[in-house]
């Protein structure tokens, strides 16, 4: 008996090549994420927009930042840290005797240490039901504040950076700042309450410091839901893309160079399966997003992917 193999298959898979075997071709895509590309209906300012691929990339590899322009121009006061408590001692420093507490909020702009002391005695002398009459001035070789009651009958008086209303967050664990939310520290002041003493003079502890956290911006960057972050932060801070370093009202704009804002951010162990946009935040240090008053930036992308 002659027996006939009945054959298992079509056949199809002779013709076909084996899938695992075809190697995929390695390209860079370039793409220029530009502020003034985004929909302004559902991003209606800058510092955090979503950018659309003009076509969705399959297999990315990394992601690199090559170029670009970002606004440098922020306020030294803005209101997120322009408030603070002051108060008057009418009989004295006494637990049993409160006084009323007045706010202070300074004028959100630009900064000089004698312009912020100009604004900070103005705001202390527009205080209303005040006693003294406020004078404030600036060593010029220390660059630490003073604030004198100039009137002839003295009333002791505080800063209360500490029990005031606003006030810094800390960790109560390690102490490590968390958030940033008096002038205590542009002002040169620390996270406590201040008094006068006896003459009706109230110094700074330390040199005013108007840059503080407002010297670097946290880029960070996210595609379809993925958060792209390569630089670990401390303190539970959020990770990010790239740190801009910058000098707050020196230049409206900085200009990106290659040898020092470079960043890329490798997807390991496995390529991104598919990117179709970039989502675009600036923020500061405790992860606020910054006041870029509108103003547009560019940042150039080098996409290395699969095809």
């Amino acid at each position: 008996m002659i027996r006939m193999s009945v054959p298992t298959s079509s056949g199809q898979h002779v013709l076909m090549k084996d899938q695992s075997k075809i190697k995929k071709a390695v390209r860079q895509t370039t793409i220029v994420v530009n502020s003034r590309d985004r929909n302004y209906m559902a991003y209606p300012d800058s510092n955090h927009f979503r950018y659309t691929l003009r076509r969705p990339l399959t297999n990315v590899m990394s992601i690199e930042l090559m170029n670009g322009s970002v606004p440098a121009f922020l306020y030294t006061i803005q209101p997120s840290w322009g408030t603070f408590s002051f108060c008057e001692w009418s009989h004295g420093f006494s637990k049993c005797n409160q006084p009323p507490i007045y706010t202070v909020i300074l004028t959100p702009g630009f900064y000089t240490e004698e312009d912020l002391c100009k604004e900070l005695e103005l705001q202390l002398n527009n205080i209303c039901g005040r006693n003294n009459t406020y004078e404030v001035t600036l060593n010029p070789h220390t660059k630490k504040l003073s604030v004198a009651a100039t009137n002839s009958k003295i009333l002791p008086f505080s800063f209360l950076f500490f029990s005031g209303e606003k006030r810094d967050e800390i960790d109560l664990n390690t102490l490590a700042i968390l958030s940033i939310n008096t002038p205590a520290r542009f002002l040169g002041f620390g996270l406590s309450d201040y008094n006068s003493d006896p003459c009706g003079m109230l110094h700074a502890p330390l040199p005013m410091d108007l840059e503080n956290f407002l010297n670097r911006m946290y880029l960070h960057l996210e595609s379809d839901g993925k958060n792209l972050a390569r630089m670990e932060l401390g303190a539970g801070r959020p990770d990010c893309f790239h740190i801009f370093y910058i000098y707050p009202g020196q230049a409206n704009y900085i200009y990106l160079d290659k040898e020092t804002d470079h960043s890329t951010f490798v997807s390991s162990p496995s390529p991104i399966a598919r990117m179709a946009n970039l989502e675009i935040t600036l923020r500061d240090e405790f992860n606020r997003l910054v006041d870029l008053h509108h103003r547009e930036l560019s940042l150039v992308f080098e996409i290395t992917h699969l095809e």
